[in-house]
């Protein structure tokens, strides 16, 4: 054993000239109980076409080889019947010897798929790890379903029991189960079921690339040690360090990796070091330095995703345990401490010297969220920090960092990131109406009593509304829109609330869109948006002349009705009489003038109402909509719709005098897209607070995100 932690209170005692004082320390205990894995293996009839070269063996035999001599493991297979192949016991160098040797007997000979008698099999002990309240994890490679029997009907109720019986049960005795699918005809789905009500992984594993780096995986989450950060190839050993292992995951035709000690000497495969083992092979180099030279090491590989060093030493970071699975946004609370042999460090002369950070990293390395350490040192050595899981589902990567300058720690787990929701939007059609409906689903995670959804709606031309979806059914929340105005429609939504265990949250859901009319909804009434249209226009001139009148605006707006320009009565200055006073600039004109414009652009708006009626609907139809009559067609590609060919007969309006110009980024009814190709999906949601950020949301179109699915055809 080598002196406690780098000898650094040592030196920092001589650097102070006073002795330091250690406390026993009783609120976080030494670290995770030694790690219990459990490896439970298809050997079906199937696996000789999804596993024809029995990558399994491989995979495990690594496995094996990075098992913590003081951890325990097991190794299972089964079909119809389970068998154990290797005895659940402690993995020391006898256990892993035999290990190695019995993984080469794992065929694919077995008729059916017993899952359940496998998982089963594995947990034979769960009274007694309840009762001791330790944690095993079970690692579970198939690549079928739940298959017992012959009768379909007798293996389906051998998963219902499996799903909502045993795995319950599994796990409140402390078992998680993590699933690897070994093909696409696994059942994802009953996968992913199991995996995420243990608290435990899924994934799909198609090569022996894939597989390998499942079970890395699932080791890293299952199997907690310290690591040393890798940067460019090069890390720091301290002298705290009695051994490190580093896992080199390579390709196959990459150059030999070569390992550089802090001499400048260089080490290959095989070694000639004595204190050196170094198994190779074409996936990866595993490479174990006992009582290695304190300095700086350098690995010179092309280092592959999933490589890492970790290290046994009398220095170590102890993270509480983190859970596998979380939901959007939900809180993080990282608890953690430095320890040697003689208990968790607190010295503020030592904690001074650390910087520490904890983040989550997204699937290319950026940060989505980060924490640095307090300003002072925790009076009993142990940091608490908080940090929220991300905003989309998805698969991070948690680090936590210690640097000590002469030493550094680092710990990482993967986080899986889900919403709680599933959001549904359909169309019916009744009569002559198109109603769409849009469905959240709270999953049963959330407490009703205590959750609201609420739903932004945006057209394309500008129009918005904010609504709240109400209560369908328990946990399941709707909201039915009856569209009238042709374009596209997007709906923001948001959730907030608690959880069933009472924990506060605030999602932003998918975004969903639709486009009105399709191609089978029943055309909007033209002669209703025709008058529409003029009472949004007449509904404008009120506005602009109510503010007139009240002394906001500076001139009268200007009616597109009216028989001279704003340029025609700037030509004809008024002549004033020398003893009427000129009125001060900014003054609004006379009521009666603009009482008087007001009534006669009525007028005439009402009368083109008319005429426009009477030429859509009267005796004598144009021949564009008797055609559109007679046949109920879609105008022909490139040929101007219905509603555009009648808007365009209308004169232009230019803005009135003191009114804002349209928007030029939002596009015109002309510009538009075609009502039948709606946007590209858009998960971008409003900044979070109680309601949605009408004025600084992002704009309907165009739509950034690349990523986003497929829009709703």
């Amino acid at each position: 054993m080598k002196s406690r932690g780098l000898v650094l209170c040592l030196w920092v005692l001589l650097a102070l000239g006073g002795p330091l004082q250690l406390r026993a320390q009783a609120p976080v205990s030494d670290g995770q109980p030694p790690s219990d894995i459990r490896l439970v293996v298809d050997i079906s009839g199937s696996m000789k076409r999804t596993d024809p070269e029995n990558l399994r063996r491989p995979a495990l035999s690594l496995l094996v080889r990075l098992l913590p001599p003081d951890s325990r493991a097991g190794v299972w297979t089964f079909g119809e019947s389970v068998n154990m192949l290797v005895p659940h016991g402690r993995a020391d160098a006898p256990w892993k010897a035999g290990a190695l040797e019995r993984v080469d007997d794992i065929n694919s000979v077995a008729l059916f798929t017993h899952i359940g008698a496998a998982l089963e099999a594995a947990a034979y002990d769960r009274d007694w790890l309840k009762e001791k309240g330790r944690r095993a994890d079970i690692i579970l490679l198939t690549d079928g379903v739940v298959d017992v029997s012959p009768d379909a009907g007798v293996s389906a109720r051998e998963q219902q029991r499996v799903v909502n019986t045993l795995i319950p049960e599994l796990r409140a005795a402390g078992y998680r189960v993590h699933t690897i699918g070994l093909s696409d005809e696994a059942d994802e789905a009953l996968l992913r079921q199991i995996a995420r009500a243990s608290d435990g992984l899924f994934s799909r594993a198609r090569n022996a690339e894939d597989l390998m780096d499942s079970l890395l995986l699932i080791f890293q989450q299952s199997v907690p040690a310290d690591q040393l950060p890798i940067n460019d190839g090069f890390f720091l050993v301290d002298e705290s360090v009695e051994e490190f292992t580093a896992l080199v995951r390579r390709d196959s035709d990459q150059a030999p990796t070569v390992l550089i000690d802090p001499q400048n000497r260089e080490h290959r495969h095989p070694p000639t070091l004595s204190k050196m083992n170094w198994h190779h092979t074409e996936a990866y180099d595993l490479i174990t330095v006992t009582d290695p030279m304190p300095g700086r090491w350098k690995i010179s590989a092309e280092l592959q995703p999933f490589s890492r060093l970790t290290v046994i030493s009398d220095l170590k970071l102890v993270v509480e345990p983190q859970p596998n699975n979380v939901y959007v946004g939900e809180p993080l609370p990282l608890r953690f401490h430095l320890r040697d042999d003689n208990g968790i460090i607190d010295e503020a002369e030592v904690l001074d010297l650390l910087t520490v950070t904890a983040d989550i990293r997204g699937p290319e390395g950026e940060v989505v969220a980060q924490r640095s350490g307090p300003a002072t040192a925790p009076v009993d050595g142990v940091y608490e920090l908080t940090l929220s899981a991300p905003e989309r589902p998805g698969e991070y990567d948690l680090t936590i960092l210690l640097d000590g300058k002469t030493f550094k720690r680092l710990y990482t787990h993967q986080l899986m990131v889900a919403t709680q929701f599933e959001v549904d939007l359909s169309k019916r059609h009744e009569q002559d109406q198109v109603i769409w409906t849009l469905v959240v689903d709270g999953k049963e995670s959330v407490n009703p009593e205590q959750t609201s959804v609420v739903a932004h709606v945006r057209h394309s031309e500008g129009g918005s509304s904010v609504e709240t979806l109400e209560p369908r059914s328990r946990g399941v929340w709707a909201l039915e829109l009856n569209p009238e105005k042709r374009g596209h429609y997007r709906i923001s939504l948001k959730a907030s609330g608690r959880t069933q265990e009472g924990k506060r949250f605030e999602e932003h859901l998918p975004s969903q869109y639709f486009s009105y009319p399709e191609a089978d909804d029943p055309e909007p009434d033209p002669v209703g948006e025709a008058i529409e249209s003029l009472e949004g226009e007449l509904e404008t001139q009120r506005e602009e002349t109510e503010r007139a009148r009240s002394g906001e605006a500076t001139e009268a707006p200007v009616s597109e009705t009216t028989l001279s320009s704003p340029e025609e009565a700037e030509e004809e200055p008024a002549q004033a009489r020398p003893d009427t006073p000129k009125p001060a600039a900014g003054e609004p004109a006379h009521p009666a003038v603009l009482i008087g414009s007001l009534v006669f652009a009525n007028g005439l708006l009402l009368v083109l109402a008319y005429v426009a009626y009477r030429a859509i609907v009267g005796e004598r139809k144009t021949p564009v909509l008797e055609e559109a009559d007679e046949e109920g067609t879609e105008p022909e590609p490139g040929e101007t719709p219905l509603m555009q060919a009648i808007e365009t007969e209308e004169e232009p309006k230019e803005p009135a005098q003191g009114e804002a110009a349209p928007d030029s980024g939002t596009p015109s009814k002309d510009e538009s897209e075609p009502t039948s190709a709606p946007p590209p999906k858009d998960e971008a949601a409003p900044e979070s607070g109680d309601s949605f950020d009408l004025e600084n949301e992002d704009p309907l179109f165009p739509l950034p995100d690349e990523d986003d699915d497929e829009p709703r055809q």
